[in-house]
């Protein structure tokens, strides 16, 4: 199974949300957002994925773009 790495923290970082504001706002866990952030294949729950995805108004590929290659 292939690992994407997600682009949440640099979408994170462009709406100039810190990890505390982005967990306030979607009610997901700051540890959470931490390990999407940074962990290759990190594997959130789809309502995790979901919540991101509607609160930045995105696609999953936004957040996932993985291997385009």
């Amino acid at each position: 199974m292939e690992k994407y790495k997600s682009n949440l923290k640099e979408l994170r970082l462009a709406a100039g949300l810190t990890l505390e504001e982005l967990a306030d706002e979607t009610g997901i866990g700051k540890r959470t957002i931490i390990t999407i952030e940074n962990e290759d294949g990190a594997n959130p729950s789809v309502g995790t994925v979901k919540r991101l995805l509607k609160y930045f108004e995105i696609t999953f590929e936004e957040l996932y773009p993985g291997d385009e290659g």
